[in-house]
C-alpha cells in the first residue's frame, strides 16, 4: 500500500517551521510492507502545484493528513480551515482512490465539526493515533472496527462507540522516522525557536481552567526513560547536525526530578545540545537550574499566563505572583534567555488586576534589565475553545453569544479593557527598547564599538 503522509498548512507565511513530528512518529509504526512518503505544505507560500504533482506521480492508496493548528494564535483571526478545504478538493481531484485518513490536534478538538466542513475526509482518527493508525490500515473497509474513528456510511457520519486509550508505554514506541521529511530543510528557516521537537513525556497534571492538554492528552503523565530521550538526542545531533531542540513538554520540569534525570545522561555521555522547554515557576530551583544550564539549556519559556492574583486564579493555575518573581529572579541571574507569556482582559478584570500587571511586568524588566537576557514578553487575550471548562463558563455566562462558532479564531476581549493587550505590549516594547539602549550605552562607554550592534 502506497501512504503519503501530509502536514497541513499550519503556520502563516511560512515564518517559524515545526517539523512534522506527529506524522515521523505515525510513520514508524507504519509496517514496512508499505511505501510511504512525505509532504510538508508550510515549506512552500503556494504549495498547490507540488501537492497535485506529488499525488499524480505517487498515486497514493491513503492520504494521511495531520491538521495540527486550528490558527496561528497571538491575536490572529486567521483560519487554516481554509486551508483544509483546499488540501480536500485537491486530494479528491487528483488522487481520487485515495482514503483520506485525517487527525492532529486540531481535529481533536473538532472532530465531527471538522468532518461536516470537509467532506472530501473519508475517515477521521481523533487522539494519539500510534496505535489506531496501523489497525485502521487493516481495517479501511470497515473502519468501525477500529476504535475512536469517525468515518463515512451512506454519506452519514459514524463514530465509534469504542474509545481508544492513551499510549501508556511510551518507550514501546520506536524512534521517529526523521527522513520522511528531510530534517535539514527546516534547520536554516527559523530565527527565534528551534524547529525540532522532542517528547519527555504525554499528559499534565495540572488543572488549568483554559488549558486543552488535558483533552488532548489525558491528565495521567506518561514518562519516557530519560536514556531513550537522550539516545533521541544523539541521533538528531550526529546524524542529522541539529544542534537545538525544544522540548514538547506541557511542562518540561514537572516532575522536575524526571528532567534532571535527563539533563545527568546528557552529561554523562557528554553530548553537546542546546534545548528549549515550558517551565513551571514553582518546580524551578537554583540547584535544577544549574543543572539545566550545564546540559545544553538555551531558552526558559515561562507560561504563566496569569499576571495578576485575580488573573491566576481564574486560570486556575495554582501559582501566586510571588512564585513568578521568585522564578524571574532565577532566571535573570543565570543569564539564560527568557520569554514570558500573559493573557489579559480575562473575565473580571477591572483597574486593580491591570495595576498588578503592570508591577509584575515592570518587575520582569527590571530584573532582567541587568543581565539583558529577556527574550520577550507576550501578551495575549484568551482563544476560547470548546472543552475548555473557563470557555464553557464564559459561555454559560453569556459573556459572549453562546451561538459564537468557536471553530474560526475567537477571542474573549470585551471593553472597556479591550485595548489592554495593545497598551501592555507597547509598555514592554518601551521597556525593552529603554533596556537595550542603556545597555548599548554602557558598552559604549567601556570603550567597546557599538557600531554593528544588532536590532
Amino acid at each position: 500500500m502506497r501512504i503519503l503522509f501530509i502536514q497541513a498548512v499550519s503556520t502563516h507565511d511560512c515564518g517559524e517551521m515545526v517539523f512534522p513530528l506527529g506524522l515521523a512518529r505515525l510513520a514508524a509504526v507504519t509496517g514496512s510492507e508499505h511505501q510511504i512518503r512525505g509532504i510538508d505544505l508550510n515549506l512552500d507560500p503556494f504549495p498547490w502545484p507540488a501537492l497535485a504533482s506529488e499525488l499524480e506521480e505517487f498515486k497514493p492508496d491513503v492520504a494521511a493528513v495531520s491538521f495540527r493548528n486550528l490558527d496561528p494564535l497571538a491575536g490572529n483571526l486567521l483560519s487554516f480551515v481554509p486551508h483544509l478545504k483546499t488540501l480536500g478538493e485537491i486530494l479528491k481531484n487528483h488522487a481520487p482512490r485515495a482514503v483520506t485518513v485525517l487527525g492532529g490536534s486540531a481535529f481533536t478538538l473538532f472532530s465531527r465539526r471538522i468532518m461536516e466542513e470537509v467532506p472530501q475526509v473519508d475517515i477521521g482518527v481523533p487522539g494519539e493515533a500510534e496505535t489506531v493508525f496501523p489497525m485502521l490500515l487493516e481495517n479501511l473497509e470497515t473502519p468501525g472496527a477500529v476504535p475512536g474513528v469517525w468515518w463515512r456510511k451512506e454519506g452519514e457520519l459514524q463514530s465509534s462507540s469504542t474509545r481508544v486509550s492513551h499510549c501508556m508505554d511510551l518507550d514501546s514506541l520506536p524512534l521517529p522516522d526523521w527522513k520522511l521529511f528531510e530534517p535539514g530543510r527546516y534547520t536554516s528557516r527559523n530565527r527565534y525557536v528551534a524547529f525540532m521537537g522532542v517528547e519527555t513525556r504525554r499528559g499534565c497534571v495540572n488543572d488549568c481552567s483554559y488549558c486543552l492538554y488535558p483533552v488532548l492528552q489525558g491528565h495521567c503523565v506518561r514518562l519516557r526513560r530519560p536514556e531513550s530521550i537522550v539516545d533521541e538526542l544523539e541521533i538528531l545531533k550526529y546524524d542529522f547536525g541539529i544542534e537545538n531542540v525544544h522540548f514538547t513538554d506541557a511542562v518540561v520540569n514537572q516532575p522536575a526530578s524526571h528532567l534532571e534525570a535527563v539533563c545527568k545522561e546528557i552529561l554523562r555521555r557528554n553530548l553537546t545540545i542546546g534545548w528549549t522547554g515550558f517551565f513551571r515557576e514553582d518546580a524551578l530551583s537554583q540547584e535544577s537550574l544549574e543543572l539545566y544550564q550545564r546540559a545544553g539549556l538555551i531558552t526558559l519559556y515561562f507560561s504563566a499566563d496569569g499576571a495578576s492574583e485575580h488573573a491566576l486564579a481564574i486560570l486556575k493555575k495554582n501559582l501566586r505572583l510571588e512564585q513568578i518573581v521568585s522564578a524571574a529572579k532565577l532566571a535573570a541571574r543565570s543569564g539564560v534567555l527568557s520569554v514570558y507569556h500573559f493573557l489579559v482582559n480575562l473575565p473580571g478584570e477591572n483597574g486593580e488586576t491591570v495595576r498588578e500587571t503592570r508591577q509584575l511586568l515592570d518587575t520582569l524588566f527590571s530584573l532582567h534589565a541587568p543581565w539583558g537576557n529577556l527574550g520577550a514578553v507576550v501578551i495575549n487575550n484568551l482563544r476560547l475553545y470548546p472543552g475548555s471548562p473557563l470557555t464553557e463558563k464564559i459561555v454559560r455566562g453569556r459573556l459572549i453569544d453562546p451561538a459564537t462558532d468557536l471553530l474560526y479564531p475567537t477571542y474573549f476581549n470585551p471593553p472597556p479593557l479591550d485595548h489592554l493587550r495593545h497598551d501592555l505590549t507597547a509598555f514592554c516594547m518601551s521597556r525593552g527598547a529603554r533596556s537595550y539602549l542603556e545597555n548599548a550605552h554602557k558598552r559604549g562607554n567601556d570603550g567597546k564599538d557599538n557600531a554593528h550592534i544588532a536590532p
